[in-house]
Protein backbone atom coordinates (compact mmCIF):
# COMPACT_ATOMS: atom_id res chain seq x y z
CA UNK A 1 0.00 0.00 0.00
CA UNK A 2 1.13 3.29 -0.85
CA UNK A 3 1.40 6.36 1.35
CA UNK A 4 -1.05 8.33 -0.63
CA UNK A 5 -3.73 5.27 -0.51
CA UNK A 6 -2.67 4.85 3.68
CA UNK A 7 -3.65 8.08 4.20
CA UNK A 8 -6.51 8.19 2.46
CA UNK A 9 -7.84 5.09 4.06
CA UNK A 10 -7.31 6.68 7.62
CA UNK A 11 -8.89 9.83 6.40
CA UNK A 12 -11.65 7.90 5.16
CA UNK A 13 -12.10 6.21 8.15
CA UNK A 14 -11.84 9.37 10.20
CA UNK A 15 -14.91 10.33 8.34
CA UNK A 16 -16.62 7.41 8.99
CA UNK A 17 -16.14 7.05 12.87
CA UNK A 18 -17.98 10.59 13.79
CA UNK A 19 -21.15 8.91 11.71
CA UNK A 20 -20.86 5.79 13.18
CA UNK A 21 -20.48 7.08 17.05
CA UNK A 22 -23.48 9.63 16.52
CA UNK A 23 -25.76 6.49 14.89
CA UNK A 24 -25.03 4.54 18.01
CA UNK A 25 -25.16 7.12 20.37
CA UNK A 26 -29.11 7.93 18.65
CA UNK A 27 -30.00 4.45 18.96
CA UNK A 28 -29.29 4.09 22.55
CA UNK A 29 -31.13 7.21 23.21
CA UNK A 30 -33.73 5.70 21.69
CA UNK A 31 -33.94 2.67 23.75
CA UNK A 32 -33.51 4.63 26.81
CA UNK A 33 -35.96 6.93 26.01
CA UNK A 34 -39.13 7.32 28.37
CA UNK A 35 -42.40 10.05 27.84
CA UNK A 36 -42.36 12.91 30.32
CA UNK A 37 -45.94 12.89 30.32
CA UNK A 38 -46.93 8.94 29.43
CA UNK A 39 -50.51 9.61 29.60
CA UNK A 40 -50.47 12.57 26.67
CA UNK A 41 -47.87 10.60 24.99
CA UNK A 42 -50.20 7.49 25.23
CA UNK A 43 -53.30 9.50 24.35
CA UNK A 44 -51.62 10.91 21.30
CA UNK A 45 -49.74 8.07 19.62
CA UNK A 46 -53.60 5.97 20.51
CA UNK A 47 -55.59 9.08 18.18
CA UNK A 48 -52.76 8.52 15.95
CA UNK A 49 -53.70 5.06 15.54
CA UNK A 50 -57.01 5.42 15.28
CA UNK A 51 -56.48 7.58 12.10
CA UNK A 52 -54.08 5.15 10.58
CA UNK A 53 -56.69 2.17 11.06
CA UNK A 54 -59.32 4.69 9.62
CA UNK A 55 -57.27 5.47 6.51
CA UNK A 56 -56.66 1.91 5.68
CA UNK A 57 -60.27 2.06 4.73
CA UNK A 58 -61.67 5.44 4.19
CA UNK A 59 -64.77 4.50 2.74
CA UNK A 60 -66.10 2.89 6.16
CA UNK A 61 -66.78 6.26 6.85
CA UNK A 62 -66.96 8.14 3.91
CA UNK A 63 -69.84 5.98 2.00
CA UNK A 64 -70.68 3.79 5.34
CA UNK A 65 -72.78 0.20 5.44
CA UNK A 66 -73.57 -2.40 7.81
CA UNK A 67 -71.78 -5.73 7.39
CA UNK A 68 -73.58 -9.24 8.26
CA UNK A 69 -74.18 -9.71 11.24
CA UNK A 70 -73.39 -6.50 12.73
CA UNK A 71 -77.33 -5.57 10.98
CA UNK A 72 -79.03 -9.14 10.76
CA UNK A 73 -77.98 -9.98 14.20
CA UNK A 74 -76.57 -7.15 16.66
CA UNK A 75 -78.74 -4.23 15.47
CA UNK A 76 -82.16 -6.45 14.46
CA UNK A 77 -82.34 -8.19 17.72
CA UNK A 78 -81.52 -5.24 19.94
CA UNK A 79 -84.35 -3.34 18.51
CA UNK A 80 -86.59 -6.32 18.81
CA UNK A 81 -85.17 -7.25 22.25
CA UNK A 82 -84.16 -4.56 23.57
CA UNK A 83 -81.98 -5.12 26.47
CA UNK A 84 -82.84 -8.76 26.81
CA UNK A 85 -80.89 -9.40 23.66
CA UNK A 86 -77.90 -8.26 25.39
CA UNK A 87 -76.83 -11.63 26.46
CA UNK A 88 -78.29 -13.58 23.74
CA UNK A 89 -75.83 -16.12 22.13
CA UNK A 90 -75.04 -16.05 18.70
CA UNK A 91 -73.03 -18.79 16.88
CA UNK A 92 -73.04 -20.51 20.07
CA UNK A 93 -71.60 -18.08 22.57
CA UNK A 94 -71.97 -14.76 23.90
CA UNK A 95 -71.00 -11.77 22.06
CA UNK A 96 -71.53 -8.89 25.05
CA UNK A 97 -69.34 -6.20 23.44
CA UNK A 98 -70.65 -6.07 20.30
CA UNK A 99 -74.24 -6.41 21.93
CA UNK A 100 -73.40 -3.60 23.91
CA UNK A 101 -72.73 -1.55 21.05
CA UNK A 102 -75.65 -2.32 19.37
CA UNK A 103 -77.79 -1.57 22.14
CA UNK A 104 -76.02 2.24 22.13
CA UNK A 105 -76.81 2.21 18.53
CA UNK A 106 -80.37 2.09 19.39
CA UNK A 107 -80.57 5.22 21.78
CA UNK A 108 -79.63 7.26 18.79
CA UNK A 109 -80.43 8.23 15.17
CA UNK A 110 -80.65 4.83 13.21
CA UNK A 111 -79.22 7.18 10.54
CA UNK A 112 -75.92 7.25 12.73
CA UNK A 113 -75.32 3.59 13.63
CA UNK A 114 -72.97 2.54 10.47
CA UNK A 115 -70.34 5.06 11.46
CA UNK A 116 -70.96 4.27 14.95
CA UNK A 117 -70.06 0.80 14.60
CA UNK A 118 -66.72 1.85 12.34
CA UNK A 119 -65.85 4.06 15.22
CA UNK A 120 -66.61 1.63 18.27
CA UNK A 121 -64.88 -1.05 15.94
CA UNK A 122 -61.90 1.13 15.27
CA UNK A 123 -61.63 1.64 18.81
CA UNK A 124 -61.56 -1.50 20.33
CA UNK A 125 -58.65 -2.13 17.95
CA UNK A 126 -56.61 0.74 18.79
CA UNK A 127 -57.55 0.57 22.69
CA UNK A 128 -56.73 -3.34 22.59
CA UNK A 129 -53.02 -2.23 21.25
CA UNK A 130 -52.40 0.75 23.04
CA UNK A 131 -52.14 -1.31 26.33
CA UNK A 132 -48.66 -1.44 24.67
CA UNK A 133 -47.84 1.97 25.82
CA UNK A 134 -48.50 1.11 29.45
CA UNK A 135 -45.46 0.64 31.63
CA UNK A 136 -47.11 -2.31 32.71
CA UNK A 137 -45.32 -3.84 29.37
CA UNK A 138 -41.58 -2.84 30.41
CA UNK A 139 -40.92 -6.35 31.78
CA UNK A 140 -41.35 -7.95 28.33
CA UNK A 141 -40.18 -4.93 26.34
CA UNK A 142 -38.40 -2.36 28.07
CA UNK A 143 -37.75 0.38 25.49
CA UNK A 144 -40.54 2.25 24.88
CA UNK A 145 -40.10 3.09 21.23
CA UNK A 146 -39.98 -0.80 20.08
CA UNK A 147 -43.47 -0.93 22.14
CA UNK A 148 -45.02 1.75 20.45
CA UNK A 149 -43.51 0.06 17.14
CA UNK A 150 -45.48 -3.02 18.18
CA UNK A 151 -48.09 -1.25 19.03
CA UNK A 152 -47.93 0.16 15.44
CA UNK A 153 -47.74 -3.75 14.05
CA UNK A 154 -50.21 -5.03 15.46
CA UNK A 155 -52.87 -2.95 13.64
CA UNK A 156 -51.10 -2.85 10.21
CA UNK A 157 -49.69 -6.09 9.50
CA UNK A 158 -52.06 -9.07 10.62
CA UNK A 159 -54.54 -10.04 7.68
CA UNK A 160 -57.69 -7.88 7.93
CA UNK A 161 -59.49 -7.93 4.78
CA UNK A 162 -62.60 -9.68 6.60
CA UNK A 163 -61.85 -8.26 9.82
CA UNK A 164 -60.62 -4.60 9.20
CA UNK A 165 -63.79 -1.91 11.12
CA UNK A 166 -66.94 -4.73 11.72
CA UNK A 167 -68.51 -4.93 15.04
CA UNK A 168 -68.76 -8.65 14.73
CA UNK A 169 -64.89 -8.76 14.37
CA UNK A 170 -64.10 -6.85 17.37
CA UNK A 171 -63.71 -10.59 19.10
CA UNK A 172 -60.87 -11.55 17.64
CA UNK A 173 -59.28 -8.04 19.03
CA UNK A 174 -60.47 -9.13 22.69
CA UNK A 175 -58.30 -12.09 22.21
CA UNK A 176 -55.72 -9.84 21.70
CA UNK A 177 -56.08 -7.62 24.27
CA UNK A 178 -56.37 -10.80 26.66
CA UNK A 179 -53.31 -12.31 25.46
CA UNK A 180 -51.77 -8.17 26.25
CA UNK A 181 -53.49 -8.88 29.58
CA UNK A 182 -51.74 -11.88 30.34
CA UNK A 183 -48.35 -10.47 29.29
CA UNK A 184 -48.91 -7.49 31.15
CA UNK A 185 -47.42 -6.60 34.76
CA UNK A 186 -49.40 -5.63 37.26
CA UNK A 187 -51.60 -2.48 37.49
CA UNK A 188 -49.47 -0.11 39.84
CA UNK A 189 -53.03 2.49 40.95
CA UNK A 190 -56.06 1.51 42.22
CA UNK A 191 -58.11 3.01 39.37
CA UNK A 192 -55.69 0.54 37.00
CA UNK A 193 -56.93 -2.86 38.98
CA UNK A 194 -60.42 -1.82 38.84
CA UNK A 195 -60.56 -0.60 34.98
CA UNK A 196 -58.54 -4.53 34.46
CA UNK A 197 -60.99 -6.71 37.19
CA UNK A 198 -64.26 -4.72 35.29
CA UNK A 199 -62.36 -5.30 31.69
CA UNK A 200 -61.81 -9.04 31.81
CA UNK A 201 -64.89 -10.25 31.71
CA UNK A 202 -66.41 -8.08 29.71
CA UNK A 203 -63.81 -9.29 26.80
CA UNK A 204 -63.85 -12.84 28.36
CA UNK A 205 -67.81 -12.83 27.29
CA UNK A 206 -66.97 -11.44 23.81
CA UNK A 207 -65.74 -14.57 21.81
CA UNK A 208 -64.20 -17.32 22.32
CA UNK A 209 -60.43 -16.48 23.03
CA UNK A 210 -61.00 -15.89 26.89
CA UNK A 211 -61.54 -19.87 26.71
CA UNK A 212 -58.77 -20.44 24.57
CA UNK A 213 -56.38 -18.38 26.11
CA UNK A 214 -57.51 -19.23 29.90
CA UNK A 215 -53.85 -20.93 30.36
CA UNK A 216 -51.75 -18.13 29.30
CA UNK A 217 -53.45 -16.19 32.41
CA UNK A 218 -52.01 -19.03 34.46
CA UNK A 219 -48.54 -18.23 33.39
CA UNK A 220 -48.79 -14.46 34.53
CA UNK A 221 -50.15 -15.74 38.13
CA UNK A 222 -46.62 -18.11 38.57
CA UNK A 223 -44.68 -14.66 37.04
CA UNK A 224 -46.14 -12.09 39.44
CA UNK A 225 -47.83 -14.10 42.42
CA UNK A 226 -49.69 -11.22 43.31
CA UNK A 227 -52.49 -11.04 44.79
CA UNK A 228 -54.37 -8.98 42.33
CA UNK A 229 -53.22 -11.50 39.35
CA UNK A 230 -54.82 -14.07 41.52
CA UNK A 231 -58.08 -12.60 41.29
CA UNK A 232 -58.16 -11.82 38.23
CA UNK A 233 -57.42 -15.55 37.12
CA UNK A 234 -60.40 -15.96 38.90
CA UNK A 235 -62.93 -13.96 37.32
CA UNK A 236 -61.26 -14.72 34.09
CA UNK A 237 -62.01 -18.38 34.69
CA UNK A 238 -65.30 -17.57 36.44
CA UNK A 239 -66.43 -16.17 33.28
CA UNK A 240 -64.92 -18.23 30.82
CA UNK A 241 -66.76 -21.10 32.49
CA UNK A 242 -70.09 -19.19 31.97
CA UNK A 243 -68.88 -18.70 28.36
CA UNK A 244 -68.66 -22.85 28.46
CA UNK A 245 -71.41 -23.31 29.65
CA UNK A 246 -73.08 -21.46 27.32
CA UNK A 247 -71.29 -22.85 24.00
CA UNK A 248 -72.28 -26.72 25.55
CA UNK A 249 -75.71 -25.87 26.08
CA UNK A 250 -75.70 -24.34 22.23
CA UNK A 251 -77.12 -25.71 19.35
CA UNK A 252 -73.75 -25.16 17.25
CA UNK A 253 -72.42 -27.75 14.58
CA UNK A 254 -68.74 -27.57 14.72
CA UNK A 255 -66.88 -29.40 11.62
CA UNK A 256 -64.70 -32.16 12.14
CA UNK A 257 -60.85 -31.99 10.37
CA UNK A 258 -58.27 -34.68 10.64
CA UNK A 259 -55.85 -33.52 13.07
CA UNK A 260 -52.07 -34.30 11.77
CA UNK A 261 -50.67 -33.19 8.33
CA UNK A 262 -53.36 -31.29 6.75
CA UNK A 263 -54.42 -29.10 9.76
CA UNK A 264 -50.43 -28.21 10.53
CA UNK A 265 -49.56 -27.59 6.93
CA UNK A 266 -52.43 -25.21 6.06
CA UNK A 267 -51.52 -23.57 9.48
CA UNK A 268 -48.00 -22.79 8.97
CA UNK A 269 -49.78 -21.53 5.22
CA UNK A 270 -52.14 -19.73 6.52
CA UNK A 271 -50.29 -18.07 9.80
CA UNK A 272 -46.45 -17.54 8.42
CA UNK A 273 -46.74 -17.71 5.29
CA UNK A 274 -48.83 -15.03 4.67
CA UNK A 275 -46.71 -12.72 6.86
CA UNK A 276 -43.43 -13.98 4.89
CA UNK A 277 -45.05 -14.64 0.89
CA UNK A 278 -47.50 -12.00 1.34
CA UNK A 279 -51.37 -12.80 1.92
CA UNK A 280 -51.69 -12.42 -2.01
CA UNK A 281 -49.53 -15.27 -2.69
CA UNK A 282 -50.99 -17.77 -0.19
CA UNK A 283 -55.08 -17.02 -0.98
CA UNK A 284 -54.65 -16.48 -5.08
CA UNK A 285 -51.54 -17.59 -6.46
CA UNK A 286 -51.01 -20.75 -4.38
CA UNK A 287 -54.61 -21.09 -3.20
CA UNK A 288 -54.05 -25.24 -3.16
CA UNK A 289 -51.56 -25.41 -1.55
CA UNK A 290 -47.63 -23.54 -1.33
CA UNK A 291 -45.00 -25.55 -3.54
CA UNK A 292 -43.37 -27.97 -1.16
CA UNK A 293 -39.82 -26.08 -1.57
CA UNK A 294 -40.94 -23.36 -0.66
CA UNK A 295 -43.61 -24.15 2.24
CA UNK A 296 -40.23 -26.26 3.67
CA UNK A 297 -38.62 -22.55 3.92
CA UNK A 298 -41.94 -21.22 5.55
CA UNK A 299 -42.00 -23.93 8.02
CA UNK A 300 -37.98 -23.29 8.76
CA UNK A 301 -38.77 -19.99 9.56
CA UNK A 302 -41.43 -20.64 11.78
CA UNK A 303 -39.18 -22.93 13.67
CA UNK A 304 -36.50 -20.35 13.95
CA UNK A 305 -39.20 -17.95 15.75
CA UNK A 306 -40.24 -20.51 18.43
CA UNK A 307 -36.81 -21.10 18.80
CA UNK A 308 -35.96 -17.26 18.78
CA UNK A 309 -39.01 -16.77 21.12
CA UNK A 310 -37.96 -19.88 23.36
CA UNK A 311 -34.51 -18.48 23.87
CA UNK A 312 -35.39 -15.13 24.04
CA UNK A 313 -37.57 -14.41 27.19
CA UNK A 314 -38.64 -15.65 30.18
CA UNK A 315 -40.25 -19.30 30.04
CA UNK A 316 -43.62 -17.54 31.16
CA UNK A 317 -43.31 -15.57 28.46
CA UNK A 318 -42.03 -18.05 25.92
CA UNK A 319 -44.67 -20.37 27.39
CA UNK A 320 -48.13 -17.65 27.09
CA UNK A 321 -46.78 -17.01 23.06
CA UNK A 322 -46.50 -20.31 21.85
CA UNK A 323 -49.53 -21.42 23.33
CA UNK A 324 -51.22 -18.56 21.81
CA UNK A 325 -49.68 -18.83 18.37
CA UNK A 326 -50.46 -23.29 18.63
CA UNK A 327 -53.79 -23.34 19.83
CA UNK A 328 -55.45 -20.22 18.28
CA UNK A 329 -54.72 -21.95 15.38
CA UNK A 330 -55.50 -25.45 16.44
CA UNK A 331 -59.23 -23.74 17.43
CA UNK A 332 -59.96 -21.85 13.94
CA UNK A 333 -59.59 -25.54 12.76
CA UNK A 334 -61.95 -27.43 14.84
CA UNK A 335 -64.32 -24.78 14.64
CA UNK A 336 -64.57 -24.41 10.40
CA UNK A 337 -64.26 -27.98 10.34
CA UNK A 338 -64.05 -29.29 6.28
CA UNK A 339 -63.39 -25.39 5.22
CA UNK A 340 -60.55 -24.98 7.57
CA UNK A 341 -58.15 -25.05 4.25
CA UNK A 342 -59.42 -21.94 3.46
CA UNK A 343 -59.22 -20.41 7.16
CA UNK A 344 -60.28 -16.86 6.62
CA UNK A 345 -58.49 -13.42 7.99
CA UNK A 346 -60.45 -13.36 11.01
CA UNK A 347 -58.48 -16.71 12.44
CA UNK A 348 -55.13 -15.53 11.77
CA UNK A 349 -55.37 -12.49 14.00
CA UNK A 350 -54.42 -13.69 17.08
CA UNK A 351 -51.59 -16.06 15.88
CA UNK A 352 -50.00 -13.33 13.94
CA UNK A 353 -50.36 -10.66 16.68
CA UNK A 354 -48.31 -14.19 19.19
CA UNK A 355 -45.95 -13.86 16.27
CA UNK A 356 -45.38 -10.18 16.05
CA UNK A 357 -45.23 -10.13 19.80
CA UNK A 358 -42.14 -12.83 19.82
CA UNK A 359 -40.36 -11.29 17.83
CA UNK A 360 -40.19 -7.77 18.87
CA UNK A 361 -40.08 -9.02 22.68
CA UNK A 362 -37.65 -11.47 22.01
CA UNK A 363 -33.66 -10.62 22.97
CA UNK A 364 -31.85 -14.16 22.27
CA UNK A 365 -28.12 -14.45 23.48
CA UNK A 366 -27.19 -16.31 20.28
CA UNK A 367 -25.82 -13.26 17.44
CA UNK A 368 -26.87 -15.26 14.91
CA UNK A 369 -30.26 -15.61 16.50
CA UNK A 370 -30.77 -11.89 16.96
CA UNK A 371 -29.66 -11.24 13.00
CA UNK A 372 -32.66 -13.45 12.14
CA UNK A 373 -34.95 -12.10 14.21
CA UNK A 374 -34.53 -8.54 12.71
CA UNK A 375 -34.10 -9.98 9.28
CA UNK A 376 -37.46 -11.73 10.03
CA UNK A 377 -39.33 -8.68 10.82
CA UNK A 378 -38.04 -6.94 8.28
CA UNK A 379 -39.38 -9.26 5.51
CA UNK A 380 -42.90 -9.49 7.34
CA UNK A 381 -43.00 -5.51 7.34
CA UNK A 382 -41.28 -5.67 3.42
CA UNK A 383 -44.06 -8.05 2.53
CA UNK A 384 -47.29 -7.12 4.12
CA UNK A 385 -46.78 -3.56 3.67
CA UNK A 386 -48.55 -3.79 0.01
CA UNK A 387 -51.51 -4.66 2.03
CA UNK A 388 -51.88 -1.48 3.51
CA UNK A 389 -55.07 -0.44 2.13
CA UNK A 390 -58.15 -2.52 3.22
CA UNK A 391 -60.45 -3.09 -0.10
CA UNK A 392 -63.49 -0.86 -0.08
CA UNK A 393 -66.67 -2.73 0.52
CA UNK A 394 -69.35 -1.91 -2.06
CA UNK A 395 -71.55 1.27 -1.63
CA UNK A 396 -74.73 -0.23 -0.19
CA UNK A 397 -76.19 3.77 -0.60
CA UNK A 398 -77.07 4.01 3.01
CA UNK A 399 -78.01 7.01 2.78
CA UNK A 400 -81.28 5.75 0.80
CA UNK A 401 -81.63 3.83 3.79
CA UNK A 402 -81.43 6.21 6.33
CA UNK A 403 -83.88 8.31 4.62
CA UNK A 404 -86.01 5.13 4.65
CA UNK A 405 -85.86 5.42 8.80
CA UNK A 406 -86.22 8.87 8.98
CA UNK A 407 -89.95 7.54 8.30
CA UNK A 408 -91.50 5.64 11.13
CA UNK A 409 -94.51 4.33 8.67
CA UNK A 410 -91.85 2.92 6.27
CA UNK A 411 -90.78 -0.81 6.19
CA UNK A 412 -87.13 -0.31 4.85
CA UNK A 413 -85.23 -2.84 3.26
CA UNK A 414 -81.78 -2.33 3.95
CA UNK A 415 -79.16 -3.30 1.73
CA UNK A 416 -75.78 -5.14 3.85
CA UNK A 417 -72.55 -5.68 2.99
CA UNK A 418 -71.52 -8.84 1.81
CA UNK A 419 -73.48 -8.44 -1.26
CA UNK A 420 -76.66 -10.59 -1.02
CA UNK A 421 -77.57 -9.89 2.27
CA UNK A 422 -79.94 -7.36 3.25
CA UNK A 423 -81.99 -6.31 6.71
CA UNK A 424 -85.34 -5.77 7.29
CA UNK A 425 -86.86 -3.15 9.52
CA UNK A 426 -90.69 -3.32 9.78
CA UNK A 427 -92.85 -0.43 10.86
CA UNK A 428 -93.14 0.64 14.03
CA UNK A 429 -89.92 -1.43 15.08
CA UNK A 430 -87.51 1.84 15.51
Amino acid sequence: MTADSGAAAETQTAKVQPVASWASTQSAALKQFQPTHPVATGILIGFAGLLLTLLRRPTAVTTPGLYAEDGVVFLLQSLSSGAGAITDPYNGYIHLLPRLVAGLATLLPLGWTPVLFTLCSALVAVGSCSLLLSTRFAGLIPAYAQRVLLFGLLLLIPRLTEVHLALNSTLWWCGVALLLTSLAGDPTTRLGSSAELLAVPLLVLSGLAGLVLAPVMAFRVLRTRSVHSKILLGIWYGTALVQLCVYLTQDRKNGSVPIGTPLIRAGFEKVFGSLLLGAGSVDNRWSQGVPALILIIVVLSASAWAVIVFTGLRWEFSAAILYTAAASVAAGFLALGPSAAALPDRYTVLPIAAVLIGLVAARPKPKALSILRVALLILIVVMRCTDFVVPARPDTHWSRSAACLALPANTCVIPLNPQGWTLTLPAGMR
